[in-house]
């Protein structure tokens, strides 16, 4: 005889068992089953966190003041943007960006993140970083924006 209910494991459970199962236990349960899928640090793997959750996320965003070292300057069809940086935080430091958002991981310092907005959209290609006299540069490609609607005025 072939044994079904090897795969069926959620026909064990009744809805009368339910009735006195802590949540807790189910959350402890979920989280095995997403650590055995997902492996043991799968919370860093999706972008949106439990707001009631005790723990704190890895990476602490610091936010962008004036007074930050950093310059933005843009051209007409490129954005720079120079970072004084020396080369224990360049061994550090990872650099990932969108389209209108520059991130920087463990910068200014390690388990810290930077988030710095673009003055306009940037292409997902061709940006390129340079490190040179502790300054480094990442160039981006501007991305022009022809998506142009017009809008009537309704009296």
């Amino acid at each position: 005889m072939f044994d079904w209910q090897r795969f069926f494991p959620f026909q064990q459970f009744s809805k009368n068992g339910f009735r006195n199962t802590d949540p807790k236990d189910v959350e402890h349960y979920i989280h095995q089953v997403m650590t055995s899928v997902f492996g043991p640090r799968y919370e860093d793997q999706f972008p949106f966190r439990d707001p009631l959750s005790k723990e704190t996320p890895v990476t602490r965003e610091t936010p962008v003041k004036e007074t930050d070292p950093f310059d933005i300057f843009e051209t007409v069809s490129h954005i720079f943007v120079k970072i004084p940086l020396t080369r224990e935080q360049l061994d550090l430091i990872k650099i990932k960006h969108t389209s209108q958002t520059l991130i920087l991981e463990n910068y200014p310092e390690e388990e810290q993140q930077k988030k710095i907005v673009l003055p306009s959209l940037v292409r997902r290609k061709g940006t390129k970083a340079v490190f040179k006299d502790d300054i480094l540069e990442i160039m981006f490609l501007k991305n022009e924006d022809f998506n142009l609607s017009e809008i009537e005025i309704s009296y």
